[in-house]
């Protein structure tokens, strides 16, 4: 069961790859995903007002789905989230494994401004890879941080996703920042404003940080580094 989610949320509804392959793809692409993807399953949808939907300008989050990739092998994990989280309109959340590896895909979505039947991928996180079936305290701290049940902003679709997806970042990217789990057990998650501030100098600090790497000129690395503990400063703060 994908993060615990009730049982009145489950699909289980296979999808023809026929109905995955948009026409408009190239043929080497088409090949690609054929040759990687054995067969997906839309697992689990949260739709109904129980948790009430997300409709304005910007957003149009009616559904968030759950979707159950099954791959020939795990090194395609990055190819296939990019390109199903730009032709998957509503949030949603992808597990794609192998015989031995899985990972999940996250991604924050708007609608484009100048045509609402599109929207606009902002943001994206692929979890690290967890053992399939072996034990892992990496992917029990990961299902558990994500249950259906430990997901406190439920005021729309929008802020309950927001939250998947800012728990999820934390815990893939926690070596950006040494504190960066302990904000999985502060009262962030009631305050969308709170979780948005976490999420933006995180941001920052990873940006910055691999800015750093990349910088020539020890002056620029100075003040790349005085915005990186400024990052930290304020993240320390909260």
């Amino acid at each position: 069961m994908m993060f615990n989610l009730p049982e009145k949320y489950k699909v289980g509804k296979k999808i023809p790859m026929k109905a995955l392959i948009p026409k408009k793809f190239k043929p080497d692409v088409k090949k690609k995903i054929k040759d990687t993807v054995k067969s997906v399953t839309l697992s689990y949808q949260i739709m109904g007002e129980d948790i009430p939907s997300l409709v304005n300008e910007e957003y149009n989050f009616q559904v968030i789905q759950f979707y159950n990739f099954e791959l020939t092998d795990i090194k395609k994990t990055a190819f296939i989230a990019n390109i199903y989280q730009e032709i998957i309109k509503s949030p949603c959340v992808l597990k794609l494994h192998d015989n031995n590896s899985e990972a999940y895909s996250f991604a924050l979505k708007r609608l484009n401004q100048k045509d609402s039947t599109e929207i606009v991928v902002t943001d994206k996180v692929v979890t690290a890879l967890y053992p399939t079936a072996l034990p892992s305290s990496h992917k029990n701290t990961f299902l558990r941080e994500l249950a259906y049940s430990n997901i406190k902003n439920n005021d729309n679709k929008g802020s309950f996703y927001f939250e998947m997806y800012l728990r999820a970042y934390i815990l893939t990217n926690d070596k950006v920042y040494a504190n960066a789990k302990s904000f999985l057990s502060k009262p962030i998650w009631y305050s969308m404003s709170k979780q948005n501030e976490v999420y933006a100098l995180l941001c920052a600090v990873a940006s910055n940080k691999e800015k750093v790497r990349k910088e020539i000129s020890n002056s620029e690395k100075m003040k790349l580094n005085q915005k990186i503990r400024q990052a930290i400063c304020e993240l320390g703060k909260i």
